[in-house]
């Protein structure tokens, strides 16, 4: 059965932000990067795959990426539009989820649907019903996303939903590298690609053997 999902209010995690920079905002940025970081445009921070918080992502720093999320949203908070702030819930949904951090994940991956401003929210509750292990309800999605969204999105999103089951009862992250490392249609080129693509492969190599993966980053 699929799970409902309640309304939950952006001001839940707000308090929370100082405590998590209190603790140190990441090993791998230095003061100057980390106020260019916290000055990128939005499009740079959040929507461009090379910049923002997914150089940290990239260095396998997830929490330090849900770090700098959280403060983005909190230093931005008056300039934010609504979208731009669900957008980032659902980011930090995705990077709690690759740190294995599923009580959160499933915290943001909710508030990023809260305002039903997204096109797709069977989408995000994928992602969801992954952690929560509920197969049915997976299955569910992918054939509402194959019979009810006929939007551009639709090929991705079932590609997604497709690797998820065949990765079912891995980590999200296991599933993830796979997704995005070992995509039949595209190679990864940019040095940081690379070099998270090769600890992909070190980390799950047997998993990755045992679903006919032709491991490409060695």
């Amino acid at each position: 059965m699929k799970k409902s999902h309640v309304r939950t209010a952006f001001p839940l995690f707000v308090a929370g932000v100082a405590l998590w920079l209190c603790s140190g905002f990441s090993a791998a940025l230095t003061a100057v990067s980390h106020k260019a970081l916290m000055n990128e445009s939005f499009q740079q921070f959040d929507q461009n795959l090379n910049t923002g918080w997914r150089v940290l992502q990239l260095q396998r720093d997830y929490l330090g990426a849900a770090n700098a999320m959280l403060e983005y949203l909190s230093v931005h908070s008056t300039t934010l539009k609504l979208w731009q702030k669900d957008s980032l819930a659902f980011h930090l949904g995705h990077i709690y989820a690759l740190a294995g951090k599923k009580r959160e994940a499933i915290h943001w991956f909710k508030k990023s649907m809260a305002d039903h401003l997204m096109d797709n929210p069977t989408y995000t509750e994928s992602f969801i019903v992954f952690i929560e292990k509920d197969k049915p309800a997976l299955l569910e999605d992918r054939d509402t996303i194959a019979t009810t969204h006929p939007g551009p999105s639709r090929a991705q999103d079932l590609r997604e939903m497709d690797v998820m089951l065949e990765y079912f009862g891995e980590s999200f992250e296991a599933a993830w590298g796979a997704l995005n490392c070992h995509n039949p249609a595209t190679k990864e080129t940019t040095a940081a690609w690379i070099s998270y693509c090769k600890d992909m492969d070190a980390k799950y190599r047997k998993i990755y053997l045992q679903h006919g993966i032709k491991l490409r980053y060695k």
